[in-house]
């Protein structure tokens, strides 16, 4: 029987082929070990995106629920105006710096800078809103119509109101920037129109700080 030839340290150093498995080996080992980190951190990176979304969603739908609450409102009843906080100790982003959150005639929407990235979240309004106060508005139409839209002060339209809703729709676009530190103010209010025979009643939802 053939005695198997011993193999030393020697034999391991001078073997060109051992060394390269080796490293063949060790580089297999290093590329395995930042494959599963670059996986763990970007599930990492998932779920904070998802955390961050959440949050923002959560703040989105706590504004539209107050707004579209007060639309629903019957004319005249006690909660047509009503006073809104952020809940700013609710979670981690609600005091963000680089949060911000903005109403206009169609939408809420909430958006964070994140590592030089926007996430979103943008929920639509069910009323005609306008991101302005009782006096603005009835600035502006008295400024477009000569007329402040009061029911003693109807706006003279013979569209019939077509271009008092248009103008109201175009102003309703500019956005309005909310300080979370400080109460929201969501009031219902009516501008009048009429044709010279009769008076309609347009509803509004405003919001102002």
């Amino acid at each position: 029987m053939k005695k198997q030839k011993e193999v030393g340290i020697e034999d391991i150093i001078t073997n060109e082929t051992a060394w390269a498995d080796l490293i063949l080996s060790k580089t297999a080992l290093i590329l395995a070990t930042a494959i599963i980190l670059t996986a763990v951190y970007s599930l990492s990176g998932t779920y904070s995106d998802l955390a961050k979304k959440d949050e923002l969603e959560a703040i989105a739908v706590g504004l539209m629920s107050n707004i579209n609450s007060a639309g629903s409102a019957r004319p005249g009843a006690d909660d047509t105006i009503r006073t809104y906080y952020f809940d700013i100790n609710s979670g981690k982003l609600a005091d963000h710096e680089n949060l911000n959150v903005s109403v206009s005639c169609e939408y809420v929407v909430c958006t964070l800078e994140d590592r030089e990235r926007n996430i979103s979240a943008v929920r639509p309004l069910c009323y005609s809103t306008l991101p302005f106060t009782p006096g603005k508005v009835r600035s502006i139409l008295t400024e477009r119509f000569a007329a402040s839209g009061n029911i003693s002060q109807p706006v003279n339209s013979v569209f019939p109101y077509a271009d008092v809703t248009e103008f109201l729709a175009m102003k309703g676009t500019e956005e309005l920037f909310l300080n979370m530190s400080k109460e929201v103010h969501i009031q219902k209010t009516s501008v009048f129109v009429t044709d010279g025979s009769k008076v309609n009643e347009l509803e509004y939802i405003l919001v102002y700080q």
